[in-house]
């Protein structure tokens, strides 16, 4: 059995300790599970909005800016720089999404695939 650990290695665990932050949403405290729920659809629509925002922001910067200037960024107040980035996805004709499809399935079937499970909340309207 591991004995308990002395006053004194405790005090200086303790001490190492980053300190505590302040409660970034303390007006969430309060709420019960109704009105975090309210609160959630509040934020959503908030987000949704920002988001459609940001879009016509890019927009309007892509027609200002050249790719090259965007490239190799642009230099913005607080520090900040924009660069545009890409990314590449992939989009296959039927007969080879559907090999992709079965291969995918064999494999989840005998074993050589693991699932990777995530957990999210999604907020959807009554219709």
């Amino acid at each position: 059995m591991t004995p308990p650990i002395s006053p004194s290695d405790l005090l200086r665990v303790l001490k190492t300790l980053p300190p505590e932050r302040p409660d970034p949403f303390p007006h969430l405290a309060d709420l019960n599970a109704d009105q975090l729920i309210q609160r959630r659809v509040e934020v959503t629509g908030t987000i949704k909005t920002l988001e459609q925002e940001r879009q016509v922001i890019d927009a309007e910067l892509l027609a200002t800016f050249g790719d090259a200037e965007l490239r190799f960024g642009v230099r913005a107040p607080g520090g900040w720089v924009l660069k545009q980035r890409s990314r590449t996805s992939w989009e296959y004709d039927s007969e080879v999404r559907d090999a992709i499809k079965g291969l995918q399935g064999q494999a989840q079937r005998d074993g050589r695939a693991q699932p990777l499970v995530s957990t999210y909340l999604c907020l959807t309207q009554e219709t």
